[in-house]
């Protein structure tokens, strides 16, 4: 048996998932003061979960504390997300050739299971981590606009990863990557900062 599934939620875990979604929802947009006091009230909890919920966030990059000015959710400014993109199309460009090599994984294909097929569960924690902060950045009207850009994608990124074609595969995601940019300046759902 999993210890994990016998372990009790941490209130804090919960706190943070509520804020994760308020923050990706853009409900507590990019910019925004997160005041622990507010936060704790608006929960019914003491400061002590939101202040290690908050703690969580900011090591996932999605809050910024600073001493003695407080907290608030990240910004990212063009050039942040220029290497964001550039990051994660690293990531998917070696995913993509080696689910070339290696074929596909069994199920329908979407993103998650381009990373399963390439075989690397870091490089997907990895990819996922950095397209969060994209969602942040952008709103979520971009994380709708991706996902509809991979399914267009998606049937023809199969059949090449099937045929263990890697030109058509890497012709097929570039594709996609080249739709989610173009999409990326449309989705923003607020300025981002310079």
């Amino acid at each position: 048996m999993h210890d994990d599934l016998l372990r009790p939620r941490a209130l804090y875990e919960a706190i943070g998932d509520s804020l994760r979604e308020r923050i990706f929802a853009h409900e507590l947009p990019p910019g925004a003061a997160l005041d622990e006091i507010a936060l704790a009230r608006g929960y019914g909890v003491s400061r002590t979960p939101v202040r290690e919920a908050l703690k969580v966030l900011a090591h996932e990059g999605l809050v910024a504390m600073e001493p003695r000015r407080g907290c608030c959710v990240a910004e990212f400014s063009h050039n942040d997300v220029h290497a964001l993109f550039g990051v994660i199309e690293l990531l998917e460009a070696w995913a993509v050739r080696e689910a070339a090599h290696r074929g596909p994984a069994d199920g329908p294909m979407d993103y998650a299971l381009l990373f399963e097929s390439a075989g690397n569960r870091y490089a997907a924690d990895a990819a996922n981590r950095l397209r969060e902060k994209l969602r942040l950045a952008l709103g979520p009207a971009f994380g709708d606009r991706d996902a509809e850009c991979f399914t267009r994608i998606a049937p023809s990124l199969h059949a090449a990863l099937s045929r263990h074609d890697e030109a058509q595969a890497g012709h097929a995601w570039r594709s996609y990557a080249d739709m989610r940019r173009q999409g990326a300046h449309t989705a923003a759902a607020v300025p981002l900062a310079a």
